[in-house]
């Protein structure tokens, strides 16, 4: 039996727009752009106004990428994305992130426990950093 919800169907979307961006030409003949293969996003658990926060050997994220969908038990597959600041060192709020990471880290959730997904411009992974000219 197939469970769905509404977070459930924004993840197959979000999946559907994540795998036609993945498949967009690099160049066109006006356009350079870097490619693409990722949608980050924040969710949130219902009953919580927090971030849903995973764990991995480098420390806590409240960012992901969707891998996969189970739709016989409404399961989603995320990678866990790493939040870097404008330093180059892990971001220690949702604020301070200026670019994302994919890890190699994945988790399974069950998306009827959440009621909010907040989308992230694909641009954040792996933006690089600024270089700051020292003042003189």
């Amino acid at each position: 039996m197939e469970k769905t919800n509404c977070i459930s169907n924004a993840m197959k979307i979000l999946l559907k727009e994540q795998e036609i961006l993945s498949k967009r030409d690099k160049d066109s003949l006006f356009i350079k752009s870097k490619k693409m293969d990722t949608i980050p996003f924040i969710l949130t658990a219902k009953n919580s106004s927090t971030p849903f926060t995973a764990y991995s050997k480098s420390g806590e994220t409240p960012f992901f990428r969707i891998e996969e969908i189970d739709n016989q038990t409404g399961c989603a597959k995320l990678s866990l994305l790493e939040g870097y600041d404008m330093d180059g060192t892990p971001a220690a709020t949702c604020k301070d992130v200026y670019s994302l990471r994919k890890t190699k880290d994945c988790i399974v959730v069950v998306l009827n426990c959440f009621c909010v997904i907040t989308p992230l411009p694909p641009e954040l992974l792996n933006k690089p950093l600024p270089i700051i000219e020292p003042q003189k």
